[in-house]
């Protein structure tokens, strides 16, 4: 039995085995049609590759075993590139009539079983709504039969308005009225006799939004066969932008709360202690003066008057702080300049001001982000900068802003003394000095993600990753910027 049993797990192994490799052979024939770059090729295929053995075994092994595995793993494939915006009809066909030889089946089948497949990938659903809708709306052009695209929407008149569009030219008022026809129904309108055909795009039951596709007359049925696949992921993507502009809405509404108590601080620092400040630096020139004329021939008289002296530098640099505070706590001041202008201007001022060495780099475009989420990263700045300043004796910072594509993350890192993070945030809670415990606040209310990191020694490093979207009716696309940095020296 045991002997029997030995010889049949080496069997099925050496099968496994078997398919694992004819598996990654071909897998490297379909990569290498695609023409990707060798590095990117490598991270594809073992990606795939493990995917596609996994399906095998799960299946049992076997001819079709092996036949679902390249299938997923292909679409897989697909799936990432049109997630990265690369996927064209000549790189769908040239795939598809490779597997079809492989199947003995025909293109047609082979095509929409891997349109279906990578449709569904977690490679389209975790982008960000608006890059999933783009991604999946090229995916559609590329395999099946249409020539143009189009995703519609009610704006709050009724009337239909165009989210995205994949063709060659603007959507003319066929393609309105068939999306206007779509809104108002549950049921697909196909065209038999004409190129437009609408399919309403439901959740709950309800149009959420149409779908617009241009075919000819005989290829109707196939291709409304692909627009009906890319309805249920396109309506989830809907869904999570509608989520995430509720969520932006509620978060703008407490952050704008915040920027007017902010900006009410300032006035009332103008109005009131840099008033009582200049009053009381005008009275000590006035003492100084008059001092000057009684003790003009004492012997220490000129020790006294340079004491003096000493106090109005340092009303001045407090007046000058105050002034600067009150200016930064306007946020529509803030909103004026370029954000990367607003950042530079912080490091700097703050360089010169403590004769720290600051460096700054950003990584790439910010115009597209809101206005809370520059507030946010430029408050986290500001606060962690006064912190570097007040406790760290810190001679060197970096500030560093990347805008990836799913988040956009800020660094502030020191090489001061550091310290022990979970007491230096008990202790803050308890004295009512809540300057991190805003930043974590302010971070959380973007849905992102906070953290501090020290130890005692240092250096220290707060970071913040904040997730990044547009909404789908931006229909321009983010620029690319060459990343900027800059370094100040102390003083």
């Amino acid at each position: 039995m045991g002997r029997n049993g030995t010889a049949v797990s080496q069997e099925t192994g050496g099968s496994r085995n078997t398919i694992s490799s004819s598996l990654a052979a071909r897998l490297a024939g379909v990569v290498s049609a695609l023409g990707l770059r060798e590095d990117e090729s490598e991270a594809i295929l073992a990606d795939a590759s493990n995917r596609g053995s996994a399906l095998a075994r799960a299946a049992g092994d076997g001819p079709a075993a092996a036949q679902l595995a390249e299938t997923a793993a292909i679409a897989q494939v697909l799936a990432r590139l049109a997630a990265s915006g690369r996927l064209g009809r000549q790189q769908v066909d040239e795939v598809t009539r490779r597997l079809a030889r492989t199947a003995g089946l025909s293109s047609d089948l082979v095509g929409l079983v891997l349109y279906v497949e990578a449709l569904r990938g977690s490679q389209l659903l975790e982008l960000p709504p608006d890059e999933a809708v783009e991604a999946q709306l090229a995916m559609l052009i590329a395999f099946a039969p249409i020539s143009e695209v189009s995703l519609w929407r009610s704006d709050p008149n009724g009337r239909p308005r165009c989210m995205r569009l994949l063709g060659k030219g603007p959507a003319t008022r066929r393609v309105r009225a068939a999306a206007r026809a779509a809104l108002e129904t549950e049921e697909p309108i196909p065209n038999e006799h004409g190129f437009i055909h609408a399919i309403p795009i439901l959740r709950w039951g309800h149009p959420l939004a149409a779908l617009v596709v241009r075919a000819r007359p005989e290829e109707r049925e196939r291709a409304l066969v692909f627009a009906q696949e890319a309805t249920a992921t396109l309506a989830h993507a809907i869904e999570r932008q509608g989520f995430l502009e509720r969520s932006a809405e509620g978060e703008r509404n407490l952050v704008e709360s915040s920027e007017r108590r902010l900006a009410r601080l300032g006035l009332d620092l103008h109005d009131g202690p840099i008033q009582e400040l200049a009053a009381f630096a005008g009275d000590l020139h006035l003492l100084r003066r008059q001092l000057a004329r009684v003790i003009a021939a004492h012997e220490h008289g000129d020790l006294v008057l340079g004491r003096i002296d000493d106090l109005e530098a340092r009303l001045v640099e407090l007046d000058r702080e105050l002034r600067e505070l009150a200016i930064s706590a306007e946020s529509s001041a803030l909103m004026a300049r370029a954000f990367p202008e607003l950042l530079s201007a912080e490091v700097k001022a703050f360089a010169s001001r403590y004769k720290v060495e600051a460096q700054l780099a950003v990584r790439g475009r910010l115009d597209s982000l809101t206005a809370s989420q520059r507030i946010t990263l430029l408050r986290i700045t500001q606060e962690a900068l006064t912190n570097v300043q007040a406790h760290s004796r810190a001679t060197e910072v970096s500030v560093t802003v990347f805008p990836g594509r799913t988040h956009v993350s800020l660094e502030v890192t020191d090489n001061g003394c550091g310290f022990d993070v979970e007491r230096a945030l008990v202790q803050a809670a308890r004295t009512g000095r809540l300057g991190l415990v805003g930043m974590g606040e302010r971070v959380r209310l973007l849905g992102g993600r906070f953290d501090l990191q020290s130890r005692r020694g240092g250096p220290t490093t707060v970071s913040a990753l904040i997730p990044r979207w547009r909404p789908l009716e931006a229909g321009a696309d983010e620029g690319r910027g060459a990343a900027v940095s800059a370094a100040y020296p102390a003083g």
